[in-house]
């Protein structure tokens, strides 16, 4: 037998737009910022941790690390990061080109899926939007979705995370005000995975951190990343530069101070904690210089998403992306065109984990909607990734030889065996004859995917957590309510 008829050859699909040599240009170009210029570090304890490692300082905070120190953090640091599911099995691998998609957080807005208007987000919000994820299955990971409106704001992230972890199984990226709240949310998953050795083994949240561009880094941000570092919290530091604003006008120049920003992050939990993975974040954005707002689907931004890949790739971490975004103000055709759009990018540069799915008016509004419609935009990105194989079976030429030119192949026990595999098939995307379409309602792609929503909500029941577990979580959040 011929060696070629022995194995499956396979490509999976990969965009990319810088050359090695660029990527190399703008990691030197962030070393010399880091040594030339510096960073702005807002923590005294985070100043003397780079201080002890070999850092300058000046002016109190302004640090400036040597690149050897930079160097050695990337030799030192972990480079894959696996997240558990709520139960201890690992479902999220975050090496290589593997996509995991997931919402975002922290929306002061959702659009009402009863009323259809855009109202002020309540908890209960993040009660549904975690109870749709759960059920969605080509969502993989969850975040808050919405800003509590009806409790007290400084509590809010211990509040998001309980009602998180009662309505979903699957891994949860965080976000945690302060430090005072991340020691609440850590203590409530050691519960919930029954101590903090085995929440090490198998962390099941991770956090969302960025610093404050153009190089800065607050003190919660800081204070926060230490506590990671020594409690084996998982982080994704997203430096974001709003092009032409928190960063130069051209992409360059904003990726080489997110690559200087993240680096800074990157030193500081390494002399923590020798091995601690960080995932590199963020990336630039495009502000709109009419509306001084962000344009999350501008070409900019849609370079920055293959980007922030490559950057990532280059210098050896998992990548933090974004895609399922709109800058509209509600679910329409713009909606669905830059959600796809963003999706695709994303997932063919290979992004490990994708948020801000369901996102609409450039990150300010959440639609359960928009999160159904970009599950089964995921669904059909993910079928395109997986390409096709070509070896002797997927071939085919015996079964060609067997119906020849006088036959068709659509009662064959091969076709009857594997149409299920080989083609996709939607869930809400319309695909009728137009008068199945008219019988059935003649309903729009946003109507039926408000009634799949709906639907989840009536009849979907998520795992939940044991009474004991549930009644501990609610102790803790009742005492970090009263003691901030």
């Amino acid at each position: 037998m011929n060696a070629n008829e022995q194995f499956c050859f396979w490509k999976r699909p990969k965009l990319t737009v810088l050359s090695r040599e660029q990527r190399e240009m703008i990691y030197r170009s962030a070393l010399e910022v880091l040594e030339r210029t510096g960073n702005r570090l807002h923590s005294p304890e985070a100043v003397a941790i780079l201080k002890k490692a070999g850092a300058m300082v000046s002016d109190e905070n302004l640090v400036k690390i040597p690149s050897g120190i930079v160097e050695n953090a990337l030799l030192t640091a972990g480079k894959r990061q696996t997240l558990s599911d709520r139960t201890g099995k690992r479902v999220i691998f975050l090496e290589g080109d593997n996509v995991y998609f997931g919402p975002g957080s922290d929306n002061p807005n959702t659009m009402d899926l009863d009323t259809g208007e855009r109202r002020t987000s309540v908890l209960n919000d993040v009660v549904q939007a975690a109870r749709v994820g759960d059920a969605l299955t080509n969502i993989d990971f969850l975040m808050s979705f919405a800003l509590a409106s009806d409790i007290p704001n400084k509590n809010a992230d211990c509040f998001h995370f309980e009602a998180m972890i009662n309505n979903t199984t699957k891994p949860i990226v965080i976000t945690a005000w302060d430090r005072k709240g991340l020691e609440g949310i850590y203590e409530m998953a050691c519960i919930v995975t029954g101590g903090e050795a085995e929440f090490r083994l198998n962390p099941f949240i991770i956090l969302y951190e960025q610093p404050s561009s153009p190089l800065k880094h607050s003190k919660n941000s800081l204070e926060k990343l230490v506590f990671c570092a020594e409690k084996g919290i998982p982080v994704l530091y997203a430096s974001t530069p709003a092009i032409g604003a928190a960063g130069p006008v051209t992409l360059a120049g904003s990726f080489v101070l997110n690559v200087a920003e993240f680096l800074t992050a990157l030193v500081i939990t390494q002399e923590v904690k020798r091995g601690s993975t960080l995932v590199f974040g963020g990336g630039p954005t495009a502000l709109d210089m009419s509306t001084t707002l962000f344009s999350y689907s501008a070409p900019e931004t849609m370079l920055s998403l293959t980007v922030r890949k490559e950057m990532a790739e280059f210098l050896g971490f998992p990548a933090f992306n974004a895609g399922g975004f709109s800058d509209s103000k509600c679910v329409d055709q713009q909606a669905a065109l830059e959600a796809a759009t963003s999706l695709l990018f994303a997932a063919l540069a290979g992004g490990n984990l994708i948020h801000d799915v369901g996102y609409l008016e450039s990150g300010m509004t959440s639609s359960l909607e928009m999160l159904a419609i970009c599950d089964e935009q995921i669904s059909l990105v993910k079928r395109y990734l997986q390409s096709f194989k070509v070896d002797k079976d997927s071939l085919c030429v015996d079964l060609i030889n067997e119906v020849g030119p006088d036959g068709d192949y659509l009662g064959t026990d091969h076709t009857v065996r594997l149409f299920r595999e080989e083609l996709w098939t939607p869930s809400i995307t319309d695909r009728n004859i137009f008068s199945n379409w008219l019988e059935q309602g003649s309903t729009t792609l946003k109507e039926r995917a408000g009634e799949k929503v709906r639907h989840l909500l009536k009849n979907y029941t998520p795992q939940p957590l044991s009474a004991e577990v549930s009644k501990a979580v609610r102790e803790i959040t009742n005492k970090f309510e009263s003691i901030r």
